[in-house]
């Protein structure tokens, strides 16, 4: 697949005309990350806006004690970084490649001249902002106060809205994780998760085929709410 055609999958990116996508294509550059390598942390903190175009990138920061604390995993269409005056990761957060990803990379001034020249994805970009800080403080408050049983459905639930396939009431994680992976973003032990999961399973709310799939309706209701 070539660059303009995963540019034109971008979520900031999607209205735009060829024309404008090849404004885009020259001022970007495209880069390819291996499985496990941090592409940001806080003795490397961003300069650039990131658009990643395929692959899975895992947001986390860690505390004191050195634990990590997943915040967000993006998928194909996202951006992170510096953008302009916006700031898309704080300081303090790492970003890493869970598989190999490509990313393009945009200088904070090539990003604001595109912004002047097409002011429509000025208010693309507060919209993806507005969503995502949106998600970020609901995502916080289930985690810091749920318990790990609530925390996990929750996590899944929202992982499927953003990257699932619905069948039969049942909604597909398409992203690849690891128990470890999931007791990470909620700031849990593998064990205890693993152990919760597995009665999840019995339970009928969780299931694994070729992929691990939440069934959602069951899962709302027990936690009380319904994700736009």
């Amino acid at each position: 697949m070539d660059k303009q055609t995963l540019l034109s999958e971008v979520n900031l990116f999607e209205e735009l005309t060829k024309e404008e996508l090849m404004d885009v294509d020259a001022i970007s550059e495209m880069k390819k990350v291996g499985k496990g390598e941090v592409i940001l942390s806080p003795e490397h903190p961003a300069e650039h806006l990131y658009i990643l175009k395929k692959g899975q990138i895992r947001l986390y920061r860690t505390n004191q004690e050195g634990k990590q604390f997943t915040l967000d995993i993006l998928k194909d269409g996202n951006l992170f970084g510096e953008a302009s005056t916006l700031t898309l990761t704080d300081y303090e957060m790492y970003a890493e490649a869970m598989t190999d990803t490509y990313v393009c990379l945009m200088s904070r001034e090539e990003f604001e001249r595109f912004m002047e020249k097409y002011p429509k994805i000025t208010l693309r970009l507060v919209q993806l902002l507005s969503s995502k800080l949106n998600d970020f403080y609901r995502r916080s408050e289930k985690i810091a106060l749920g318990e790990v049983r609530e925390r996990i459905l929750y996590l899944l639930l929202m992982l499927s809205e953003k990257s699932g396939r619905r069948h039969y009431g049942w909604q597909t994680v398409e992203m690849k994780l690891t128990h470890q992976d999931i007791a990470t973003m909620i700031g849990a032990t593998r064990e205890t998760t693993s152990a919760e999961i597995s009665r999840l399973k019995k339970e009928g709310y969780l299931k694994k085929d070729q992929v691990l799939s939440i069934d959602a309706e069951k899962a709302k209701t027990h936690l009380g709410l319904v994700i736009t």
